[in-house]
C-alpha cells in the first residue's frame, strides 16, 4: 500500500495524497470482496491505519468513498489505454493493441471486474451519480473511433460497426473471462485459466474480433505479432511510457559513465515520499580488499535493536546507487521497523569482478562487528538486492556461509544466477520492456572481462555451484515478461533440490524492474510488500 498507511496516523499529515490512495487502495479490496452492503468503514481505518473520522475527512461518507473506488477504478483502465500509442499503428494492429491491453487489464485486474458486477447489481446507481465515469469512458469510444475510421478509408474494415458496438464486443470477451471465472471452472475444469489457456483465449479474442471487423470484400487481416505476445499489467503501460521517455535523451552508443548520471536524475526525479518513520540520513565508508564502499542506512524511527537487510541494487553491475533504490529500501524498513544497509558496491567497466563481491562480503562482516553501534541484532542479518543486485546477494549468502555471519533469509528479486541464453525466457521475451537481450553479452563481459567465468565461477553464476545446501531461506521474485525469468526460476528449483527453504513469486504480467513502477502499477506495490512480510517472518 502507499506511504502512510504503516507509519501510524499522524502520517497524512506529511503525506496526505500517500494515505489518501492507500485508503481506496484498501476499500477497492473490500468491496470487491464484500460488496457495498457488506464492506464495513471500520475495517478499512483498520487495514490503512487510520480512523473512521480520518477516512470521513478524505471522502465524506461511505458511499462517496464507494463513488470514488469505482471512478478510480475506471480511471486507470483508461489511464492505460490513453498511453497507448495506436495513432502511427496500422488499423488492424492497433485495434488488436487494444483488444490485448483490454483482455490484459481485465485480467490482471479481477477487483475491477467485481467492482462492476456488483454495480450491475445495484443498476449502476452509482455510475450514474458520478460525473466522472461518462468523461472518463468518452476516451475509449474516441480512441476505437480514430482505428474505426483508419480502417474504413483503407477498405479493411465495415462501415455498419460503430466504436461503441465494437467497445461492446472488446469488453464482453475481456469480462467474461473473468467474472465467469469460478462458475465456469467449476462446471469444466480450470485448464482455460493457466498462462498457455490464457495465452490462447487471448489470441482467439483479437481473431474474433478481427474477424468481425473485415469487410466481407477485404483481404483476411495480418498483424505483425498476431503470434503470441507476453501479456504485461496493463498499469505498467504508463510508467513505461513515462521511463522510455526520460532514457530516450541520451543518443545511442552512450557510455556508462553518462548512463549512470542519467539514471540517477531519473531516479530522483521519479522517487516517491521518503515515509516518515524511516531516517535515511547516515552513511558510512567501509574499507574491503577492493578499496572503501559506501552504505546508505535507512533505519526505522523507532530505534532499538532491529533486524538488518543488506541490499544490492540493481543496474547490471554498471549503475546505480543506493540512491536509486531509494524507494525500495525506504518501504522495506518502514514496513518492517528495521535497518536497511544499502551497498554503493564497486561498478563495471571501470572495476570489474571481484570487486563488487569483495565489497559486499567486507559490508556484512562490518554490519557484524559493528552490531552495536548500528542498533542491529547481528542474529537477524538477511540479503538482498535486485536483478545484478539480486546475483550479488545470492552471491553473498554463498560466501557467508559457514562463516561467523550468520544470515536468516536472502531476498532474490528479478535475480540473473546464470548466464544461459539458450533458456525459454531469453528467447520469449527478447524484447520485453526495461530489459532486453541485445546487448547483455556487452553488459556482461563488462562485469567479467574472462567470460568463459560467466559459465563456471558461482561468485559470478551462483546457480553454477557445486552444492547449495545449508544456504538461508530464499524468496525468490521473478517475472512473467522477463529474459532472466527461467534463471531465476531454475536457482529457486535449485535451492529447493538442496533441501533450502524457497518461497517464490512467479511475477504473472509483470516486468524486469518492475518495482520502480510503485507510483503506477497496485501489483508492484503489493509484490514488494509481500516481500517485506516474508522478510519479517523471517525473523
Amino acid at each position: 500500500m502507499g506511504e502512510g498507511v504503516i507509519a501510524g496516523r499522524q502520517t497524512w499529515k506529511q503525506n496526505p495524497e500517500g494515505v489518501r490512495r492507500a485508503i481506496l487502495e484498501a476499500a477497492t479490496a473490500e468491496f470487491a470482496n464484500k460488496g457495498y452492503a457488506s464492506t464495513r468503514v471500520e475495517d478499512i481505518a483498520q487495514l490503512t491505519a487510520t480512523s473512521k473520522r480520518m477516512i470521513y475527512y478524505y471522502f465524506s461518507d461511505k458511499t462517496r468513498l464507494y463513488q470514488e473506488v469505482l471512478e478510480a477504478a475506471y480511471a486507470r483502465v483508461r489511464a492505460g489505454e490513453e498511453a497507448l500509442d495506436l495513432d502511427h499503428l496500422p488499423p488492424a494492429e492497433a485495434l488488436r493493441a487494444l483488444v490485448e491491453f483490454t483482455f490484459d487489464h481485465h485480467r490482471s485486474n479481477p477487483d475491477f471486474i467485481r467492482l462492476v458486477m456488483i454495480e450491475n447489481v445495484h443498476k449502476a446507481e452509482n455510475l450514474r451519480a458520478s460525473g466522472l465515469i461518462s468523461r472518463v469512458n468518452a476516451g475509449a469510444i474516441s480512441k476505437l473511433d480514430r482505428i474505426c475510421a483508419r480502417g474504413v478509408a483503407e477498405g479493411l474494415f465495415r462501415e455498419d460497426v460503430t466504436p461503441l458496438e465494437l467497445h461492446w464486443h472488446i469488453s464482453a470477451l475481456s469480462f467474461f473471462n473473468v467474472s465467469n471465472r469460478p462458475s465456469f471452472s467449476e462446471s469444466f475444469g480450470d485448464a482455460l485459466f493457466g498462462d498457455a489457456g490464457q495465452q490462447r483465449l487471448r489470441a482467439q479474442s483479437v481473431d474474433a474480433v478481427l474477424r468481425f471487423m473485415r469487410r466481407d470484400d477485404a483481404a483476411p487481416i495480418m498483424t505483425p505479432t498476431s503470434k503470441e505476445t507476453p501479456m504485461v499489467d496493463p498499469e505498467l503501460q504508463p510508467f513505461l511510457k513515462v521511463w522510455n521517455a526520460k532514457w530516450a535523451v541520451l543518443p545511442p552508443g552512450t557510455s556508462p559513465a553518462d548512463r549512470r548520471k542519467r539514471f540517477e536524475v531519473i531516479a530522483a526525479e521519479m522517487r516517491l515520499p521518503t515515509p516518515e518513520a524511516v531516517d535515511c540520513s547516515a552513511e558510512h565508508w567501509i574499507d574491503s580488499s577492493a578499496g572503501p564502499v559506501r552504505v546508505r542506512v535507512f533505519r526505522h524511527r523507532d530505534g532499538g535493536v532491529q533486524p538488518c537487510l543488506i541490499y544490492m541494487h540493481g543496474g547490471a553491475w554498471m549503475q546505480g546507487s543506493p540512491e536509486t533504490h531509494w524507494d525500495i529500501t525506504a518501504r522495506i524498513a518502514d514496513w518492517n521497523r528495521q535497518t536497511v544497509i544499502s551497498v554503493d558496491y564497486a561498478l563495471a567497466p571501470e572495476r570489474p569482478f571481484p570487486a563488487a563481491a569483495d565489497q559486499c562480503l567486507a559490508v556484512a562482516h562490518w554490519a557484524k562487528a559493528q552490531a552495536i553501534e548500528l542498533g542491529i541484532d547481528p542474529a537477524r542479518i538477511a540479503v538482498g538486492g535486485d536483478s545484478a543486485g539480486g546475483n550479488l546477494a545470492a552471491v553473498l549468502a554463498q560466501d557467508l556461509r559457514g562463516s561467523d555471519v550468520t544470515v536468516t533469509a536472502q531476498l532474490l528479486i528479478y535475480p540473473a544466477c546464470d548466464f544461459d541464453q539458450s533458456r525459454p525466457s531469453y528467447i520469449e521475451n527478447a524484447e520485453a520492456p526495461l530489459l532486453q537481450v541485445k546487448g547483455m553479452d556487452t553488459v556482461n563481459a563488462m562485469y567479467s572481462p574472462d567470460v568463459t567465468q560467466l559459465r563456471s565461477n558461482p561468485r559470478i553464476a551462483p546457480l553454477v555451484a557445486d552444492s547449495l545446501a545449508d544456504l538461508p531461506p530464499a524468496f525468490v521474485a521473478v517475472a512473467q515478461n522477463d529474459p532472466l525469468r527461467d534463471s531465476g526460476l531454475a536457482y529457486a528449483e535449485a535451492l529447493r533440490a538442496a533441501g533450502v527453504p524457497v518461497t517464490l513469486d512467479q511475477g504473472e504480467g509483470l516486468i524486469h524492474g518492475y518495482l520502480r513502477a510503485m507510483d503506477y502499477c497496485t501489483a508492484s506495490r503489493v509484490r514488494l510488500k509481500q516481500m517485506a512480510d516474508w522478510l519479517k517472518a523471517q525473523g
